[in-house]
């Protein structure tokens, strides 16, 4: 690190891998108080008193909004339990970047994803700006509709993904989301044998899909906990897409090419391959839903989801980028929190909320990166439909060439099907459907 900047790549990981090292045992600790500390023993979930790790199953069944509310409540009073922990933890890994990097965090980010601070902000607040109105009207037409209310602060992003889905659960129960994404990776021509996946529903499992890349390209694993129905089907699809993804990469590339991709190249094809579950016509062939107001009511719940999407990571990383760029205190970053939730979702939501967030309080810098993945993913389907169809998934000739296109880890060649031209992804989720 003293004596070598280049490989930029080799550089820039080994100072992320330095500063999360370097605070490994905080971030231990707080997932210990999390699991253990973050608890409303008022009520319980499957005999267990709901935790942060089964928050999302409590919301997801629980019909009381007012059991809902005291446990959001809860939760955001025990957040001083994690303050002095995030506080630490980020202030170490600050001391880090600038120690043996010469740089703040947001700068090693931004440096990882080749985006200027300046033009990342304009892409966001631009997005942002974009869909608020729209998600405004939206969120209070839906929450009304089905939950027979306007929508509070404890109705977050996380409950609504959920619920709103409620009348597909019967259909999608019947799915197996696994078999079903598994065997349209087959048909690509993907080999499915390096993945291994855990269902299982263990206390104090992390809450949140995930993909862990053990080694590229033979050994890739995928771990998620039941929410509903839908979502499952959703989620799984997005791991997969990770997967899909690493096993596909050259095993002789160099190993910053290999474990150092940009957050925004990484996630681009588990969206795109997500986006599999809100597709018509592959929902009507792969799991037989043929009624057409079921699918009209999936692909219009999805817009909603992706408007609700784009507001709620645009506030989480405008937030975050300010955070490490302005060297905010916890209390500030609160505030601010709090602002941009008001102003883009037009909800008055407890600034401390994000610390509660699985990404926000442990991912040096990463939210951003879904935005950028969202663009780019609706930008790489459009170009597959042009070469291959609207039923690409059904063509080998489509899986060969995705391998082909990640093959190369980090260099994939984003300007063969990128502009980063949001308009693609915001034309598309603002549209009503025909």
């Amino acid at each position: 690190m003293k004596s070598y900047d280049s490989p930029k790549e080799l550089f820039l990981s080994s100072l992320e891998i330095l500063a999360e090292d370097g605070t490994k045992s905080l971030e231990q600790e707080l997932h210990e108080i999390r699991n253990t500390k973050i608890i409303d023993k008022r009520y319980k979930l499957e005999g267990t008193y709901v935790n942060w790790n089964n928050w999302r199953q409590f919301n997801a069944t629980e019909g009381s909004h007012k059991r809902r509310k005291d446990v959001f409540d809860c939760f955001i009073a025990k957040t001083e339990l994690l303050r002095p922990l995030i506080e630490e933890r980020f202030s170490k890994i600050k001391e880090i970047y600038e120690t043996q990097g010469k740089m703040n965090p947001l700068q090693g980010y931004l440096d990882s994803e080749n985006i200027s601070q300046q033009s990342l902000t304009r892409f966001i607040e631009d997005m942002a700006n974009y869909t608020k109105k729209l998600f405004g009207e939206k969120i209070i037409e839906l929450s009304n509709m089905i939950f027979g209310k306007n929508p509070e602060y404890f109705d977050d992003f996380y409950y609504f993904r959920n619920r709103i889905f409620e009348d597909m659960s019967e259909k999608f129960a019947q799915v197996d989301p696994i078999s079903t994404v598994m065997k349209t990776m087959k048909e690509l021509s993907f080999d499915i044998n390096k993945i291994s996946y855990d269902i299982e529903d263990r206390k104090n499992k992390y809450p949140s899909p995930i993909c862990f890349f053990i080694e590229i390209p033979s050994d890739i694993r995928i771990l998620y906990k039941q929410e509903s129905p839908y979502f499952d089907f959703h989620g799984c699809f997005h791991e997969f897409g990770h997967a899909m993804h690493a096993t596909s990469i050259r095993p002789d590339l160099v190993y910053e090419k290999k474990y150092h991709m940009p957050m925004g190249i990484t996630e681009i094809f588990s969206i795109f391959l997500e986006r599999l579950s809100r597709n018509r016509t592959y929902l009507r062939k792969k799991i037989n839903l043929a009624d057409r107001k079921r699918l009209d009511k999936i692909i219009e719940l999805n817009k909603f989801m992706e408007l609700f999407f784009v507001v709620f990571y645009s506030v989480n990383s405008l937030t975050k980028m300010k955070f490490w760029s302005d060297n905010l205190s916890i209390e500030d970053t609160n505030k601010i929190y709090s602002e941009m939730m008001l102003k883009y979702a037009g909800l008055e939501v407890p600034g401390q909320y994000w610390m509660l967030h699985h990404i926000m309080p442990e991912s040096i810098m990463y939210v951003p990166s879904y935005l950028l993945a969202a663009v780019r993913a609706a930008e790489l389907e459009r170009k597959i439909e042009e070469k291959f169809g609207q039923n690409w998934w059904e063509l080998n000739e489509a899986g060969v060439y995705l391998k082909t296109m990640m093959r190369d880890g980090a260099d994939i060649n984003l300007n063969e099907f990128s502009k980063l031209d949001s308009r693609v992804f915001l034309k598309e989720i603002t549209t009503p459907i025909d």
